[in-house]
């Protein structure tokens, strides 16, 4: 089909050096966040770190904004990247060590980039849908965690406790990670290891953000030590799913 012929012939010359030069300046931009943080980056800024004037990077970025989705999905991108090859590498080990390697991968990831994750997290528009390869970067992350899990927990997903309006909305809760799992490409994951694969997100990503703004600082306490207990915690929440 000519969509398929417009996907694989080779680029030419003009469109490689157009590619080349976006790439260029993400990179540089990127750089910039790392410095001042997204709300700090102009096209001005911008400009004069590839040698061009903001009307010149118009030819590249329609706006600010178009130039901070790019990013956004740089960023989505090289952390989605970093989760999967650590689950790659870990994979012949026991389940509970991939995990580990996940968690501590995200966390890695953060610290080395503390400004580029508060961009992903707090900084990028909420209005605007991310790229497709951003999202299938941190899906295929996402994946891994759910396989991850799926090894560890057993394949009954256990009796729900209590009822009422609390077993309405677990089922409510269920139904949506159901499509979620579905879009992942994890159609058979039970229930309870979609929970745990949520809970294992967020409970992740909270610490990892405490961390990065001192929060654990004036305690006294170690980030990386607090997450290998609390991947301890979520081995055996899983095996108890």
């Amino acid at each position: 089909m000519p969509a398929d012929d417009d996907e694989t012939r080779p680029l030419t010359r003009r469109e490689r050096l157009r590619r080349q030069t976006v790439d260029e300046i993400v990179q540089r931009a990127l750089e910039l966040v790392d410095v001042d943080g997204a709300h700090g980056l102009s096209l001005a800024s911008v400009g004069k770190a590839v040698g061009m004037t903001p009307p010149a990077l118009y030819h590249y970025f329609a706006s600010r904004e178009a130039l901070l989705d790019a990013l956004v999905t740089a960023g989505y991108t090289d952390l989605g990247t970093a989760v999967e090859t650590a689950a790659r590498e870990a994979a012949d080990g026991p389940a509970p060590d991939r995990l580990a390697a996940i968690a501590h991968a995200w966390r890695g990831w953060a610290l080395d980039h503390p400004r580029r994750y508060a961009m992903l997290f707090t900084g990028s528009r909420r209005e605007t849908v991310d790229p497709l390869e951003s999202v299938s970067a941190i899906s295929q992350s996402m994946l891994a965690l759910v396989t991850t899990l799926q090894a560890i927990a057993p394949d009954a997903a256990g009796p729900d406790v209590g009822g009422g309006s609390a077993l309405g909305a677990r089922a409510g809760v269920d139904q949506e990670l159901a499509r979620w799992g579905q879009s992942l490409g994890a159609p058979t994951a039970a229930p309870a290891t979609l929970r745990l694969a949520l809970s294992t997100w967020y409970r992740v990503h909270g610490l990892v953000s405490l961390e990065i703004v001192g929060a654990f600082d004036t305690m006294g306490l170690d980030g990386e030590r607090l997450l290998a207990a609390e991947v301890d915690g979520l081995v055996r929440e899983a095996a108890r799913a």
